[in-house]
């Protein structure tokens, strides 16, 4: 039995070691890729901004400059700088990075920021403090061309980011890796430095105990990063010469037992998503083995009194040998469920018991903090693209930002409540208040795709610009030639008065004709039947055309003129037209993917039509039929756009939330025309949030902001419709909602009196 128990002690230490080391391995694969995600991701965002194409000159105020300190501060980053095709250089360095480089660039303890320029033979060091004011400059000759530098050269290969070799800096002595891309033209490299120090700390978290060391080592066997940072200070360590040909030489994970100056070691090595850099993971072998060397010994004495205890005995040792083993599944289920904040110790008298459960209690937080981690980048990330679409137009204001403050109180009250309608809806768990939250902050993350010249469409002929300029101008060439006429009638010797009241006769109606089409252009509630035909009769009107209308245009839309057919000048036309290049056909459109993705709103034939007849006739706004439905498109692309994101299990309802809050109760929403039945109650939520903060907005420039009131006249307007749910208006307002959101974001002209009683 002792010698059993030696054998399988032996090989258990080493099964559940190596279990352990996987789990590391794992866990530090995953870092390495955030990490490595974070300044990909700062560079592709970045290339397109125009501070960092601004010119680089000796005033250290550079346009990019508080976007450098602003990325370095977030992201805890070494430097960030960039370089232009003439050879200039713009860097920024986070002091904070290292002491050593308080004594590297002699500053004062007061320097934040380090910010290097480098123009031809010249440099200049600028120091700032924290807040980023002047502190100190040097300047001196010094060459210093980003031209040479590889991660120069490697940028300008691809398209993509790209990164260094892990390499020693010399100015920190720290090794670290540069990350590099080069702009669509070619004319801006940005590059980001990052160093080991947060992998260091990350793979120190990682040690399996104080006798063991986590590190990765590149191609060359060299160490980039250990748990033990001292010993990469200032130098390169190679590593053990036995680990060499078990990871560098082979493809599979290698797990190896070996000796080095007497000491014996049990060590695996991985190779990492990265083929030029692997892990490796040792720890002494006989501080592993010790605590099943002593237990053995114990183990030996006892086997000799068990011999004479009776089977009673026996039965209860067993129970204390089985009840921290069931405590054990207990607490790995909780992992399971991840339910990582109650995990907890076990007790118990067994060695491997003990560190199994302290190992679980790591796993759980480790697990935890990154999970946290995660979900502080993923809610930055959608603030971020809410932000986006705010800013995208005038038109669109805070919305993004306040409909979720409006949606979240509701949901809030109606979790609470124990009226009827509510009694059976909760939503109290952090993961289902979090997944109506982010459904409710990205619900217009649709509109990153509608052209701003639709969302922004003032008047019925604007496109990129207001086409009515184009038209006033035909009407000044009908104008002149009612002016030539009159005198060519005087040259011909014709009746004089009789020319000039004809004349005068032909301005007047241009006036009042051009004042007419104008007045249409505005849009508004509704264009009757007899205006629409006045537009085509003053469309009629005719006008001679000398220039070929087909030049100077770009090649997309030279492709929509009728060139075979193109009339001979000079041509005469007609003062307003619907032409055949004003079509934009809708191609590459999936008409049968459409349907399947429950879409049934009626999909235009073109996908915008910009006649002049045709968008001045417009009978109600500015918007036609191809550019409503453009802007209707956004919940659309809003579903698609989530739908395509692997949310985890708890968040599998953030498209729904995001995607409904333009359908009614009645099927006569957008887009997928849902009915009562359809829509659960957070979906009602964000139908009533999206309407009630458009209609208080004071931000739209093309609205005035409506009062308390009348906005909440109009949402009983839309329930008595069923286009808003009844008992959540009810509840908004009988909570008091109304008010609290009122006084947070509306102006103080908009609250007014409001007597909730008509509507209760």
């Amino acid at each position: 039995m002792v010698s059993s128990q030696y054998y399988f002690n032996n090989k258990l230490a080493l099964s559940a070691t190596e279990k352990t080391f996987k789990l590391i391995a794992n866990n530090i694969a995953n870092e390495l890729k955030e990490q490595s995600n974070v300044p990909t991701n700062i560079l592709k965002a970045n290339l397109d901004n125009e501070n960092f194409h601004q010119k680089i000159s000796f005033n250290y105020e550079h346009s990019a400059l508080q976007d450098m300190i602003q990325i370095l501060k977030i992201n805890s980053l070494y430097a960030i700088y960039f370089t232009h095709e003439d050879g200039a250089f713009y860097e920024v360095i986070n002091m904070h990075e290292s002491p050593e480089l308080y004594t590297h660039y002699k500053a004062s303890k007061e320097a934040r920021w380090l910010i290097i320029t480098s123009i031809n033979n010249k440099t200049q060091y600028t120091y700032l403090n924290k807040k980023s004011y002047f502190i100190a400059q040097n300047s001196f000759d010094k060459k210093f061309d980003p031209h040479s530098r590889s991660w120069y050269k490697d940028a300008l290969k691809t398209k993509e980011s790209i990164v260094t070799e892990p390499y020693l800096f010399s100015n920190l002595n720290q090794s670290g890796v540069t990350y590099a891309q080069q702009s669509q033209n070619s004319e801006l490299v940005l590059g980001i430095d990052q160093t080991s120090k947060n992998l260091n700390k990350f793979l120190a978290s990682q040690k399996y105990n104080d006798d063991s060391e986590v590190f990765i080592f590149n191609q060359s066997a060299y160490k980039i990063a250990s748990s033990n940072q001292d010993t990469l200070k200032n130098k390169m360590i190679k590593i053990d010469a036995p680990l060499i040909q078990a990871s560098i030489q082979r493809n599979t994970p290698s797990t190896i037992k070996y000796t080095v100056n007497n000491v014996e070691y049990f060590a695996m090595t991985k190779r990492l998503r990265k083929a030029n850099l692997f892990l490796g993971i040792k720890i002494e072998s006989a501080p592993l083995l010790k605590p099943y060397i002593d237990n053995l010994e114990y183990s030996l004495s006892i086997a000799l009194l068990l011999l004479l205890l009776s089977i009673p005995i026996i039965f209860i040792a067993t129970n204390l040998i089985v009840r921290p083993i069931y405590a054990l599944i207990v607490e790995n289920e909780k992992i399971k469920h991840r339910d990582f904040q109650s995990v907890s110790p076990i007790k118990s008298h067994i060695i491997e018991f003990i560190e199994l459960s302290d190992s679980l209690v790591t796993m759980s937080k480790s697990i935890q903090s990154y999970q946290k981690s995660q979900e502080e980048m993923l809610d930055s990330i959608v603030k971020l693209i809410a932000e986006a679409v705010d800013a995208k137009s005038p038109y669109t204001g805070g919305h993004c930002a306040r409909v979720p403050e409006i949606a979240e109180l509701l949901v809030e009250e109606a979790s609470r409540s124990n009226e009827a309608p509510f009694k059976a809806f909760k939503l109290d768990s952090p993961d289902e208040r979090r997944e109506f939250q982010i459904g409710a902050w990205l619900h217009d993350c649709g509109k990153v795709t509608t052209p701003e010249y639709v969302v922004d469409k003032s008047t019925k002929l604007e496109t990129i610009n207001d086409r009515i300029h184009e038209i006033r101008t035909r009407f000044e060439v009908l104008w002149r030639d009612t002016q030539i006429e009159y005198l060519q009638t005087l040259l011909n010797n014709g009746d004089q008065n009789r020319a000039k009241t004809l004349l005068e006769e032909k301005q007047v109606k241009l006036i009042d004709d051009f004042n007419f089409i104008a007045s249409t252009n505005i849009g508004g509630e509704f264009m009757s039947p007899d205006k629409q035909e006045r537009v085509k009769e003053i469309a009629n009107q005719e006008w001679l055309r000398h220039f070929d209308d087909s030049l100077g245009l770009g090649e997309v839309e030279r492709l929509r003129y009728d060139h075979v057919n193109a009339s001979t000048l000079p041509a005469t036309e007609k003062l307003l037209s619907d032409k055949k290049q004003h079509i934009i056909k809708r191609e590459h459109f999936d008409y049968e993917a459409y349907e399947k993705a429950g879409f049934k709103g009626e999909v235009p034939e073109h996908l915008y039509n910009y006649g002049e007849v045709y968008n001045l006739c417009v009978a109600k706004g500015t918007l036609s039929d191809e550019e409503r439905y453009k802007i209707n498109e956004h919940v659309i692309m809003s579903i698609k756009m989530l739908e395509k994101i692997p949310f985890p299990s708890n968040m599998t309802r953030i498209p729904e939330y995001a995607g409904t809050h333009h359908e009614t109760l009645v099927g006569t929403g957008y887009p997928r025309k849902l009915r009562a039945d359809e829509l659960s109650i957070p979906a009602r939520i964000m139908a009533i949030a999206d309407v009630f903060e458009a209609l208080t907005a004071s931000d739209r420039p093309y609205k005035k902001a409506k009062t308390l009131s009348e906005s909440i006249k109009i949402l009983s307007f839309m329930v008595k419709d069923q286009h808003l749910d009844e008992d959540l208006f009810k509840l908004f307002l009988s909570s008091g909602l109304h008010l609290h959101y009122a006084k947070a974001y509306l102006k103080d002209a908009q609250i007014d009196d409001v007597d909730i009683t008509q509507y209760l």
